[in-house]
């Protein structure tokens, strides 16, 4: 069950659920839409267009590691903007990186490519990955904290589980549009131009996202952690001198939610494509199937919550992916279309039940003070080692050895590590400091 954290207040006032839930979900799957359709685009097109004179799997490679340019980026954005999200406040700090997130994708739809101004190009592709991993790094903190904080104690984990909706709804949105576009233009117009249309649609939906934002009030758990904060020390030297174990629980808890999510999304679109010579638009409504199943999922556990402890959701869920992984690659190995879709559907309602819970759990390992910054590291770690490094990883192995075994033990061993650690945050006390951890 949900506890209250050791510094929240005892009364909440009353406020508007769904304008908490749109601030924390629509915002979030905007900036979700920007990241997975550079995702996408790196597993599809990119390649040709900025690394034209690479083999294509090489071409591939390079592709993904911009893709991980921006999640490094992510640690530094949870410190910058979680430094500002305790400091001056959650709802600023959140518009702020929903603007840099918008310009930053529209720019990408604009850039010139290799032919037209040769290494310049993939500079300044990098550039805007940081640029879009700086603004993601400082996004979930803030919006899961919109939900979390404005939450009563007993529903801390439904109101956080609004943040983690924003990811299916943004990689539903974006894989739609990428398909969309690809069936309105045409394969090679797609390659050619048609693969800048969904980057640039994101000047479009930064407007929405600022106003549904600049509607929402500061937390009062929040406002009361700024009125009693007695030390104005940087919250990221209190996390580090007396958060770390915090810190690294919540690292582990979300580490095989990004890597086997990015397996199945990013890496599983160059495995059908290039390996099982599916065609794209197969391998991309695999992403329509993990968008649809992880958010059904995230709700159906939010739900749950309620009646079952949340950190054993997420501790069955870890023992779930350590259990899947070899039937769901031996699965994507027969290059049928159905137990492509079943692999991913199975892996994700194992991600989204996890996912949904962890957000409020990961959070309150933290104090008000440091919350933004610490569960924002944690997260973003995870997301370095899960979401920028795993597909690089796989597409070497798979490279390397021309089987997709090694990726579903790489996949298997982080997997267990995330169940090691959902143990480790099961026995350990919400609002707890290190004193009495």
């Amino acid at each position: 069950m949900d506890k209250p954290t050791a510094s929240a207040p005892t009364q909440t006032p009353s406020v508007s659920l769904p304008r908490v839930a749109a601030a924390s979900a629509i915002g979030t799957a905007i900036e979700w839409y920007d990241f997975f359709i550079y995702a996408q685009a790196a597993a599809l097109v990119l390649n040709a267009v900025f690394f034209p004179e690479a083999a294509p799997m090489t071409g591939i490679l390079l592709s993904f590691a911009t893709l991980g340019a921006g999640f490094v980026a992510r640690p530094l954005g949870a410190v910058v903007f979680g430094h500002w999200g305790d400091r001056i406040g959650r709802k600023k700090t959140l518009i702020a990186t929903l603007v840099i997130m918008g310009g930053a994708t529209f720019v990408i739809g604009v850039l010139p490519g290799y032919h037209q101004i040769g290494l310049a190009a993939p500079i300044l592709l990098v550039a805007c990955r940081l640029l879009q991993g700086l603004a993601v790094g400082g996004e979930w903190g803030g919006a899961a904290l919109i939900g979390i904080e404005h939450a009563p104690a007993h529903k801390k984990t439904l109101y956080g589980s609004f943040a983690q909706l924003g990811s299916p709804i943004g990689l539903l949105m974006a894989t739609g549009v990428f398909l969309g576009t690809g069936a309105l233009v045409g394969d090679a117009a797609m390659a050619d131009w048609g693969w800048r249309i969904p980057f640039l649609l994101s000047i479009i939906l930064v407007p929405i996202g600022f106003l549904i934002r600049a509607k929402i009030a500061e937390s009062p758990e929040f406002e009361e952690a700024l009125r009693n904060q007695e030390s104005r020390k940087a919250p990221l030297a209190v996390v580090f001198q007396t958060q770390v174990k915090q810190l690294l629980i919540g690292l582990g808890a979300f580490s095989a939610v990004f890597v086997t999510y990015y397996l199945m999304t990013s890496f599983m679109l160059v495995y059908a494509t290039e390996t099982l010579h599916m065609s794209a638009s197969v391998s991309q409504s695999a992403n329509l199937v993990a968008a649809v199943v992880q958010g059904t999922a995230i709700v159906i556990a939010a739900i749950a919550a309620s009646r079952f402890n949340p950190r054993a959701i997420a501790a069955f869920s870890a023992i779930g992916l350590l259990l899947w992984s070899g039937p769901a690659f031996l699965l994507a190995s027969t290059a049928d279309p159905m137990y492509l879709y079943i692999a991913v559907g199975v892996a994700m309602v194992f991600i989204g039940a996890s996912y949904s819970v962890l957000a409020a759990e990961v959070a309150q390992l933290f104090s008000p003070e440091t919350r933004y910054t610490g569960a924002s590291l944690s997260y973003h770690f995870a997301a370095v080692l899960g979401g920028g490094l795993s597909p690089v990883v796989a597409t070497a192995l798979l490279d390397a050895t021309g089987s997709v075994w090694p990726v579903a033990v790489f996949s298997a061993v982080i997997a267990l590590a995330m169940a090691l650690s959902c143990a480790v945050l099961a026995r350990f006390q919400i609002g707890s400091t290190p004193k009495s951890a």
